[in-house]
């Protein structure tokens, strides 16, 4: 009897733990949308149930992270994102936000060395870009040209400036897209903020949201 009962628990974990792991995801992906739809308020209170759940979840760390940059409080967003780190360190969209987070207080050398980083492990300065919703259509208009809590200039120009620290066959390496690391490994929740960027509020531009 003891046995049937050990086997139906581990049946009902195998059933279970699948199902958790949907739940998260769609929670971070409905934090994400509220983000998106200016609802910071309601995503924060999301992420930090997340975290509640599941201690050193990269994604709620990551996006907390964002939310604190958003409102201006730079330190406390670095924080968090080298927490994030800790429980994902290949995903190249934290690095990027961690470079920009550094950019803000001034800290050029490290934000260097990050963004150089970020941009290696996407596969060069196109995929970084993409990450971080920045795309060559938007590089001319109006919108882009508007001031916004991150100068877009700026973060070009240090991907671009990073990009010349990277080894050539990397940077120009075809077979590596956003969302793989070099080694042709695939992160979780790697997306382009490219269509949602365009669709979202100006101020969550130029920042990845990981799902």
């Amino acid at each position: 009897m003891r046995c049937n009962r050990m086997s139906w628990a581990v049946a009902v974990l195998l059933m279970v733990g699948p199902a958790c792991a949907w739940a998260a995801d769609d929670r971070s992906e409905y934090g994400v949308t509220l983000v998106m739809s200016g609802e910071e308020a309601r995503a924060e209170s999301l992420f930090i149930t997340m975290l509640s759940h599941t201690r050193g979840d990269a994604r709620a760390l990551n996006n907390l992270g964002n939310i604190r940059l958003l409102r201006g409080e730079t330190g406390v967003a670095l924080a968090f994102y080298e927490r994030a780190l800790r429980g994902d360190s290949l995903d190249a969209g934290i690095h990027l936000n961690r470079a920009t987070a550094l950019m803000l207080i001034g800290d050029k050398e490290r934000s260097g060395q990050a963004f150089a980083r970020g941009v290696k492990m996407a596969g060069g300065v196109d995929q970084a870009q993409a990450l971080l919703g920045i795309t060559p259509e938007k590089q001319s208009t109006e919108r882009a040209a508007k001031k916004t809590a991150i100068d877009p200039e700026q973060v070009r120009a240090m991907l671009k400036q990073a990009a010349a620290s990277v080894p050539t066959e990397t940077a120009l390496s075809k077979s590596v897209g956003p969302g793989k690391t070099l080694k042709g490994k695939t992160p979780s929740a790697w997306r382009s903020a490219g269509p949602r960027a365009s669709d979202g509020s100006e101020t969550s531009q130029l920042l990845y949201w990981k799902r």
